[in-house]
C-alpha cells in the first residue's frame, strides 16, 4: 500500500511536498523534547529548513550538530530531502 501512495504522489508531482511536509512532522521526534519546545518556528523549501528558535544556546547547538541532524532527519524519512538547515 506504501508503494502504491509513494507512486501515485510520483506521478502527480507530489513526492516533493509530501517529504518536506513529513520533515516538519517528524522535526520534535529527531530533535527531541527540550529543542522542539525552543522550537519557534520551521518551514522548508526546496531541501532547506528554515528554523528559528526562543534560545540562543539551542541555536548554536543546531548549529554544531547541523550535518547529523540533516542526516538524521533524512534517515527518517526514508529520502534526501534535507539538504541544508538555516538558522535564523
Amino acid at each position: 500500500m506504501d508503494e502504491l501512495v509513494e507512486m501515485y504522489l510520483e506521478e502527480m508531482g507530489l513526492s516533493r511536498q509530501f517529504k518536506e511536509r513529513e520533515v516538519c512532522q517528524v522535526w520534535p521526534d529527531v530533535v527531541g523534547g527540550m529543542i522542539a519546545s525552543r522550537t519557534k518556528s520551521i518551514r522548508i523549501t526546496d531541501g532547506k529548513i528554515f528554523v528559528s528558535f526562543t534560545s540562543s544556546v539551542v541555536k548554536n547547538e543546531i548549529l554544531m550538530v547541523k550535518e547529523g541532524l540533516i542526516k538524521a532527519l533524512n534517515d527518517r524519512i526514508g529520502s534526501d530531502i534535507v539538504k541544508d538547515i538555516i538558522v535564523f
